[in-house]
């Protein structure tokens, strides 16, 4: 299984004048065209939050204008900017979603690999992570229900310290991270964790699993250092699952004559 994964794209509305909301746009543009390229073509896209800048209707209502021209599957977890209001309303009508529910948690079970949703947002709406006893119960619930199926989590903020970021540790309370890989290093077969939020790439492991964080589509949103020949160029992630050994990942540079990095 391929999957590509895109984050913090913190689009506006399509009627926004200025430089760097169009910019915004045509990141996301270059993305999708060049997923929708790649030879083989991934089995799924994940967005890991953040779809939005202010997660007003407008902007969403932009954000599938755009996210629309991908040709496989695309599957949303919502961002501390997008609020999970916002992400039901733009998102539940693709049905893998519930609609109005306390959080968005779900588990798409149409790939090799089982993909499921983790609700990292502090219910103050503040942007840092949270996660209750209920989320943690509805995760464990979830994943007892298929112990035999490879399974990759994917959710907003990393549960995990990203040392070289100004604010190195996403979520209010340490607690939150710690449960969290309690629950994971009871379930054997998940095998990855895909987050956002940093804007950055970073590794590590939670509850023995690999996980890891993504560069943000939005160029001017990005931080870290880059090579030259990044610069003005958007990047994501490829993740391709090699049976017993997991999931391989590259960096994909998008861009004339791009290749992985």
């Amino acid at each position: 299984m391929i999957i590509a994964q895109i984050a913090d794209t913190h689009l506006v509305a399509a009627d926004a004048a200025d430089q760097v909301s169009r910019a915004r746009a045509e990141d996301l543009r270059a993305c999708i065209a060049d997923i929708n390229g790649l030879a083989p073509r991934p089995d799924a896209v994940i967005h890991t939050g953040d779809v939005t800048q202010h997660g007003q209707a407008a902007e969403f209502t932009h954000a599938r204008s755009l996210l629309a021209a991908l040709e496989m599957p695309l599957y949303v977890t919502p961002g501390n900017r997008d609020g999970r209001a916002g992400v039901m309303r733009a998102f539940a009508s693709d049905g893998y979603m519930l609609p109005d529910c306390a959080f968005v948690h779900y588990a798409v079970e149409a790939h090799p690999v089982r993909l499921v949703a983790v609700d990292s947002l502090a219910d103050d709406g503040g942007a840092k992570g949270d996660l209750c006893h209920a989320r943690l119960a509805a995760l464990d619930a979830t994943l007892a229900e298929a112990p035999a199926r490879p399974t990759a989590l994917f959710m907003h903020h990393p549960p995990f310290d990203v040392p070289a970021a100004p604010d190195p540790f996403a979520y209010q309370r340490r607690r939150a991270a710690d449960d969290l890989a309690a629950v994971v290093s009871q379930h054997p077969q998940v095998v990855r964790i895909f987050t956002g939020h940093m804007h950055r790439p970073w590794t590590a492991t939670v509850g023995g699993v690999a996980a890891s964080t993504v560069p943000s589509v939005a160029i001017d949103r990005r931080y870290g250092h880059y090579a030259a020949t990044m610069a003005g160029r958007p990047v994501y992630h490829v993740h391709r699952f090699e049976g017993d050994w997991g999931f391989a990942s590259e960096t994909r540079l998008v861009g004339s004559g791009a290749d992985p990095l």
